[in-house]
């Protein structure tokens, strides 16, 4: 969650949590959830997970049986106290929840930045206990030490007066994106959206904007702000539908404009859209729920059903009406292009837009008929609005006649083809849906079995988590490859590629911060590792990072680009002496052993459970097997059936291509 989405599910919550009382306080893994009881109103569950989200939760969970020592010393402090206040720290990702009475309170301080912690504060703000203990440059999390809330990142947007916009970027040297993250303390999705109701390309190097670009960007700005100001409307989970099933993509509290051409899934409340974003994860569902969650998940199919039947027809709708608009454009070819000439001839011999409308309302008048065409005309986005035979149709003054009928014709063609991918995608999801079996799970009895896991929406890419918590993806094939620069990698990213044909492109998602040179050695590792040095048995490698900007999938003029790869422009930032080397591990939680994989130093930080692998002469599917029973020697005996039924298939997809040996790291 970023810190807007902090501030807007506050209200949510606090209409619950104010003066409820905690009844009890339950730990999975790193899962809190504070079971709270409001007289009058009856019982909720508050989540908290730090690093990532805090929302009210619906799902129920079958509580440990041991709780943990944190859980334990939690709950002797706030048991069956009432919480008397819950705020955000300033515009930061740092919810402080009072607990208490008048005569003595404490402070349960969430954190959800970075690697997330949660501590527990007595009446003067001394940490009493924390989930995690470190010293950092300007602060230390330890016992008995002050609490400081950390610095202040950036300005915050709403107490910004929008008129000093172009002091406050035009010295950067960076993408807009990665400015307005930087220096408006926004996370780089918001910044992405700020771009597009601007009408801007998110990758443009801010100095670069001219005095009506950063107009344009103010209005994009205020747009943004007055969306935050009027709160959540629509809450709902982005789909991503386009490859071999649906997956969560994102959650937004209201709507994006860019994912105008995705399906959705709305909810009444914000909540309810991060509880079914997240789900069940590192938790283990009581027996006598299961009938309850698999009519949950059916009902969920359902609505997922249903919204891609309105996808598809809107599609439909949309396919119609540009095919209808091409043809439009071509039947009244002449009085358009005299309409285009006439204003690209007065924009050339320098005539103000002022005065072009002032014309345009005189032709009016006058009763010429071009004119009467002429409903809006918006000089920001190079834009004219006519109106023929009822319809309007919206052109770019800066193509000619065909161009523009050209455009609509291609978005015609664009939007049925999403619309074939659509039905296929509905026939799956009914696939899915008749595959649940409410009379085979009333049978079910106690089996220790492990439950199908819904896997994250980056694991069809190559994946790893950075020592420093980064998420890093690679692609797995030219599709995947081409697939995870246009659509995935945002204008705050790192893209890196070993220095050598036959690699991943790999890319480092970057949400505020960027990396240490830490995280880009390992992401540099991992693309040497998956490329072809692998196969050909090499030892090291080198690989190079860039910012998104200078990647681009157009050829200079008169060359050519196979489909697939990319042109750098400008300086490669080169990581040498890369070993060829990989970690294989798992990381338990509670129901799950979940395969990874990545360099060493990355795997070590996130488990204690691994394995190293090095390029070699044993095929695969043995290598796999070895993989698997070296891991279970490693793991607590209580947790050896989890790694022994894991697919070969999913530890298979975490290795490159050729053989391989296991050996000492």
């Amino acid at each position: 969650m970023s810190n807007s989405d902090i501030r807007l599910i506050l209200p949510e919550i606090t209409r619950i949590a104010n003066g409820a009382f905690i009844k009890n306080v339950y730990q999975y893994s790193e899962v809190f959830v504070l079971k709270l009881y409001q007289p009058g109103l009856g019982t909720y569950q508050l989540l908290i997970e730090p690093g990532k989200r805090v929302h009210l939760t619906e799902f129920r969970r079958k509580a440990p049986r041991i709780p943990p020592q944190f859980c334990t010393v939690l709950r002797k402090y706030v048991r069956d106290r009432r919480i008397l206040s819950i705020q955000q720290h300033e515009l930061d990702r740092i919810i402080t929840i009072e607990i208490g009475d008048e005569d003595e309170s404490h402070k349960l301080v969430a954190e959800l930045f970075g690697r997330g912690n949660l501590l527990l504060l007595d009446n003067d703000d001394i940490i009493f206990t924390a989930l995690h203990y470190k010293k950092m440059r300007d602060r230390d999390i330890i016992p008995k030490a002050k609490y400081e809330f950390p610095p202040q990142r950036g300005l915050d947007i709403l107490d910004l007066d929008t008129e000093d916009l172009e002091s406050i970027i035009l010295d950067s040297n960076a993408n807009l994106v990665r400015t307005l993250a930087s220096r408006l303390n926004l996370d780089s999705l918001s910044c992405e959206e700020i771009c597009k109701l601007a009408d801007i390309e998110s990758k443009t190097k801010a100095s670069s904007l001219n005095e009506e670009k950063v107009n344009d960007l103010r209005i994009g700005l205020e747009r943004f702000i007055d969306k935050l100001r009027a709160g959540i409307s629509d809450p709902r989970v982005i789909i991503d539908d386009e490859d071999d099933e649906s997956i969560y993509l994102s959650f937004v509290p209201f709507e994006y404009e860019i994912y105008d051409d995705m399906p959705s899934e709305t909810f009444e409340t914000y909540s309810q859209a991060l509880d079914e974003y997240f789900g069940l994860s590192g938790v283990e569902e009581e027996q006598e729920e299961i009938l309850d969650a698999a009519e949950k998940e059916r009902k969920r199919l359902q609505r997922i059903i249903e919204k891609q039947q309105e996808s598809i027809e809107r599609l439909e709708r949309r396919a119609e009406v540009l095919r209808s608009e091409g043809e439009m454009i071509y039947s009244h070819f002449q009085i358009i292009q005299e309409i285009l000439s006439t204003i690209a001839k007065a924009r050339s011999d320098g005539i103000s837009w002022n005065e072009i409308l002032s014309r345009i309302e005189k032709g009016k008048k006058q009763g010429i008929e071009s004119t009467q065409l002429i409903k809006e005309i918006i000089p920001s986005q190079a834009k004219i609005v006519l109106e023929i035979n009822g319809t309007m149709i919206e052109l770019d003054i800066r193509k000619s006649v065909q161009d523009n009928a050209a455009l609509a014709y291609e978005a015609a063609k664009k939007a049925e083809h999403k619309t074939k991918g659509a039905k296929k995608q509905i026939e799956k999801t009914k696939t899915k849906l008749e595959e649940i079996d409410i009379d085979e799970l009333e049978l079910e009895t106690e089996v220790r079995a492990v439950k199908i896991r819904k896997k994250k929406w980056y694991e069809k890419f190559r994946w790893f988590k950075s020592s420093e918590g980064y998420l890093v993806l690679g692609g797995r094939d030219a599709r995947t490859n081409e697939q995870l620069a246009k659509r995935h990698m945002t204008a705050n990213d790192i893209f890196l590629h070993a220095a050598l044909h036959g690699a991943p492109y790999t890319i480092i998602k970057v949400l505020d911060d960027p990396p240490s040179d830490i995280t880009l050695r390992e992401a540099a590792q991992f693309a040497v590792t998956f490329s072809r040095a692998w196969q050909e048995g090499l030892t090291s490698g080198e690989a190079y990072w860039v910012n998104p900007e200078q990647v681009s999938f157009s050829p200079p003029t008169g060359e050519y680009l196979p489909s697939g790869a990319v042109m750098i422009y400008g300086e490669k930032n080169y990581i040498t002496r890369l070993p060829l080397e990989l970690c294989v591990g798992v990381t338990l939680e509670e129901e799950y052993a979940i395969p990874i994989s990545g360099p060493p130093s990355a795997v070590s930080s996130n488990t204690d459970y691994y394995v190293g692998v090095f390029p070699g002469q044993i095929k695969k599917g043995q290598l796999v097997k070895d993989i698997r029973n070296a891991l279970i020697k490693k793991i607590p005996e209580e947790f050896g059936y989890l790694v022994a039924q894991i697919p070969q298939e999913d530890i298979m997809r975490l290795l490159p291509s050729g053989g391989g040996r296991i050996g000492e790291l």
